[in-house]
């Protein structure tokens, strides 16, 4: 197949969204497809090869969080590139100027389009105090993807929302994780010491966006009230990390981004994995946690708690408060027992995620919508299930 792929997010920009696409991309490359990826351009430049083409477009920072870039487009040079690529299908995974602009230039030239829905941001207003502009920003992504012919979604409890909210044409899109990579045999006594992290310490782990929306606040609250020798180590960076820094809590440890080998060594070295998010769709974090033998605790809302199974594979906190959450992560500190089942519990349920398996069934939703909207009409739909890898 001909894929083009929008989005505005890519490595080397660290999230959710841009893991997701990298590994969606690798598995499509594999299966031989060729693929046009349209996305904010970096220093130094995002590099192609024979069988993906790049396009990149200039942007803007958000004053409140410049590690966001809004690349800007015409739909009018969109679709002459997408014209001269000639993909069987667009799949638009952000909803910003560059996804606009994809959208109508996919739409004039009748072609299939996927979107996948990545990120809440209409519940994020309300962490930058913009929660007037909620229902304004539903009502954008609700016209945004019913205007396309599918939309995936990372859990069925996503889908359950968006349906709700008077999405249509909505399925789910799982996501998996390396479980090579993330593996307890990373775990590394040399890290832990380089840290300054002393033998009896508990660690408490968190990875991710240092950022408002991701409820940090509750978890340096509920942190401060934890019993015993501690430490919390924070991997990620955002707006959120001068403000942290500042504040000089006692035993709190930051460490910026890590990526590949280096952060599978940060998880293997942790003891336990804080999660204290309540908008998340998915949550990368929390399966590559598990992955790594992590018990994690986490809030009983969509995302970790489609994850984390409460006493088998982790702990979910049902009420949203520091206190709470305190508690559960107390249980974890003082019990390694516990620790340790419900690690190796969570090990042997990641180890079944395959991005693979998972990325397979993207490129079967591709083929029927290709085969649906009849681009190619003499390929059947045997001969098509045939073409998967």
């Amino acid at each position: 197949m001909r894929i083009a792929i929008v989005s505005e997010t890519w490595l080397p920009q660290i999230n959710g969204v841009s893991r997701t696409l990298n590994e969606l991309t690798l598995f499509l490359d594999g299966c031989g497809d060729d693929l046009l990826l349209m996305i904010p351009r970096y220093r130094p430049p995002v590099a192609s090869s024979a069988s993906c083409q790049i396009s990149s477009f200039a942007g803007t920072r958000l004053p409140f969080y410049p590690e966001i870039r809004l690349p800007l487009a015409r739909p009018a040079s969109i679709r002459k590139q997408l014209k001269t690529f000639a993909p069987d299908l667009v799949h638009i995974a952000t909803e910003g100027p560059l996804g606009w602009a994809a959208l109508r230039a996919a739409r004039s030239l009748s072609l299939p389009v996927a979107t996948s829905y990545h990120t809440h941001f209409a519940p994020y207003l309300s962490a930058y105090r913009l929660g007037m502009l909620t229902e304004a920003a539903w009502a954008y992504l609700r016209w945004f993807h019913n205007r396309t012919d599918l939309t995936l979604c990372p859990t069925p409890s996503a889908r359950q929302q968006l349906l709700t909210k008077g999405f249509r044409n909505v399925d789910v899109w799982s996501r998996g994780v390396d479980n090579r990579r993330f593996d307890p045999a990373h775990r590394d006594p040399l890290l832990r010491k380089k840290l300054g992290i002393a033998s009896e310490e508990t660690v408490l782990l968190y990875v991710g966006r240092l950022a408002a929306e991701k409820n940090l606040a509750m978890l340096i609250d509920a942190y401060r009230l934890l019993k015993g020798p501690k430490r919390l180590l924070l991997v990620g960076d955002g707006p959120l990390r001068a403000e942290l820094e500042r504040q000089a809590i006692p035993g709190v440890l930051f460490a910026g981004y890590r990526h590949g080998a280096e952060l599978a060594r940060f998880y293997a070295s942790a003891d336990i994995f804080a999660f204290p998010s309540l908008t998340e769709t998915f949550g990368n974090v929390v399966l590559e946690a598990m992955a790594s033998g992590l018990a994690t605790v986490g809030f009983a809302v969509q995302g970790p708690g489609d994850q984390i199974v409460d006493g088998e594979t982790g702990l979910l906190v049902a009420t949203i408060d520091a206190e709470t959450l305190a508690t559960r992560l107390q249980e974890l500190v003082d019990e390694r027992p516990l620790r340790r089942r419900l690690g190796n519990a969570a090990r042997a349920c990641a180890v079944g995620r395959s991005w693979d398996e998972i990325n397979r069934q993207v490129r079967m939703h591709y083929l029927r919508l290709c085969t649906t909207r009849a681009r190619e009409p003499e390929r059947t739909t045997e001969n098509l299930e045939n073409e998967s890898c």
